[in-house]
């Protein structure tokens, strides 16, 4: 019969003890290594995953000592939104004096993102932090993560935790704003991945923001948040919808970029004939042909409410804190215009009409 014993703080002698075998035979197992029968290796790591056991390979947590370690589960970071996550989260992490341990996400599905918190979790980060683009259910992870303090980045995790968002359907409300002020009516959007969160809610941004001015939706055409998928994506506005529309919100710079090419190709000038605004306020945005209007994300802000929140759940007292939501900023430049008054949708292009004409241009 096996002695009863918590499940917190279990080491390897606990698991030794009531398997039977030496603490070095349970250390080979844990760590993978050979010369421990099959039989006797399925024993042991029966009894491990029973007691929930996870072995702890921070130095400092062997010494007895508080881990200084924050980990991060997060999705695509070779796109600019994550890779911001990834980047602020370790800086605000540092100035505290933490260090941040990234584990990346490959296959968008549960078990992928429930090996990548076991993983941290063997590794006894002090708390996680959870980015994650789309809306997916992981109740499950509140008994995955049992005692592991967990805040969820600017994502829907299906279940009430700490959260820190920026509000993102406000910000396309915004983009859309400033177009309607400027006296645009006839407004399309191109959308980024329809499974990705923020692109859903920019896209409800762009249509709650019309219908609240009082204007029909214009066309709309997905992409995939890269350059050339806002390349296609233009082409096929232009294809199929020119003078339906005489500005365009797109769903982020790198998307916007790839769009501005297609219009250039076209002979259709930014912003006499076509205002463009994007989302996320890139590095670059100011540098673009035209200097881009956009949105900006406050990727720092973000980052250091996070570590913040987490903290606050790490301290002996812990206090349970709201959700907190961060406004992004409209940054006007010169890819945005007033539409002439009298002028059609479009713009003055006629020879890009004329030569749009035969195809009939409709869906």
């Amino acid at each position: 019969m096996r002695p009863p014993f918590s499940k917190k703080n279990i080491t390897i002698h606990d698991i030794a003890a009531v398997t039977g075998v030496s603490y070095q035979t349970v250390s080979r197992v844990i760590n993978g290594m050979p010369q421990v029968s099959p039989s006797t290796r399925a024993r042991i790591q029966s009894v491990l995953t029973e007691v929930g056991f996870r072995p702890n390979r921070t130095a400092r947590q062997l010494a007895g000592k508080r881990s200084t370690t924050v980990g991060l589960v997060t999705f695509a970071t070779s796109f600019y939104g994550p890779s911001q996550i990834l980047v602020n989260s370790e800086q605000a992490s540092k100035e505290l004096g933490f260090g941040l341990m990234f584990s990346g996400i490959v296959e968008q599905n549960t078990p992928a993102i429930y090996r990548a918190v076991e993983e941290l979790c063997s590794h006894q980060v002090c708390g996680i932090l959870i980015h994650l683009p789309w809306e997916i259910d992981l109740r499950d992870l509140q008994v995955v993560c049992r005692d592991v303090p967990l805040v969820a980045v600017d994502s829907n995790l299906g279940f009430k935790c700490t959260s820190v968002f920026v509000r993102q359907e406000a910000g396309a409300r915004l983009a859309t704003r400033h177009l309607l002020q400027l006296g645009h009516r006839k407004i399309a959007h191109l959308r980024g991945p329809v499974l990705w969160r923020a692109a859903k809610l920019r896209y409800i941004g762009w249509q709650k923001e019309l219908k609240a001015a009082r204007q029909a939706a214009g066309p709309v055409v997905d992409g995939d948040w890269t350059a050339e998928s806002g390349y296609d994506a233009a082409q096929k506005l232009i294809a199929r919808h020119w003078r339906k529309f005489s500005a365009v919100v797109v769903a982020n710079d790198q998307m916007a970029l790839g769009a501005i090419r297609a219009f250039e190709e076209h002979s259709i000038r930014i912003p006499q004939d076509l205002s463009i605004i994007g989302f996320d306020d890139v590095p670059e945005a100011g540098f673009f042909r035209p200097p881009l209007s956009t949105i900006k994300q406050d990727f720092a802000a973000l980052g250091k409410l996070s570590i913040q929140y987490l903290m606050a759940q790490v301290e002996p007292k812990s206090v349970s804190l709201p959700s907190r939501f961060i406004q992004p900023l409209l940054v006007p430049r010169q890819s945005t215009t007033a539409r002439l008054a009298g002028s059609s949708e479009g713009g003055r292009n006629d020879k890009l009409t004329r030569a749009l004409e035969p195809t009939g241009a409709a869906d």
